[in-house]
């Protein structure tokens, strides 16, 4: 049996620890990091706006809803809004890929509905956001959905 000195160890260890410490870097380098959206910071500025518009959303009798069929979403707006103009935009945000992030307008039908087909979203979560104005006040309302 060959005996190693106590010099011999702690060289060892320290040579341990670097290899460590340096495939940690190695890891973290190789990570991906998605940020939520490119203009972060000027968003920012306008987080008083989208705070308003949450409080109107809230404010209302009845929520938005959904149903997911084997071929379509569908979105449910409140009967408040029958017979109104409704405009503004869904945003389907992808938290571990934002490459499968998408943006659809708001077009809804006379029931106050629209169907978003299921094949321009992958498998898993999504944060579904939905910014609309009617009668010249903003809405703001954040949902999570899971596609199966």
């Amino acid at each position: 049996m060959i005996k190693i000195g106590w010099g011999t160890k702690v060289a060892l260890l320290y040579i341990g620890f670097v290899l460590l410490i340096g495939s940690m870097i190695a890891m973290c380098l190789n990570q991906k990091i998605d940020l939520v959206c490119e203009d972060y910071y000027q968003k920012e500025l306008l987080f008083q706006d989208k705070i308003d518009e949450i409080k109107n959303a809230n404010a209302l009798e009845e929520s938005i809803s959904h149903t997911i069929t084997e071929t379509n979403m569908e979105l449910i707006f409140p009967t408040i809004f029958k017979g109104e103009d409704v405009a503004g935009k869904i945003l389907f945000f992808r938290p571990s890929d934002a490459s499968k992030d998408f943006t659809t307008p708001i077009q809804l039908d006379e029931r106050e509905r629209q169907n978003i087909a299921l094949t321009n979203f992958s498998k898993g979560m999504y944060k579904m956001q939905i910014s609309w104005n009617a009668n010249d006040i903003g809405y703001f309302d954040e949902k999570v959905i899971v596609i199966p």
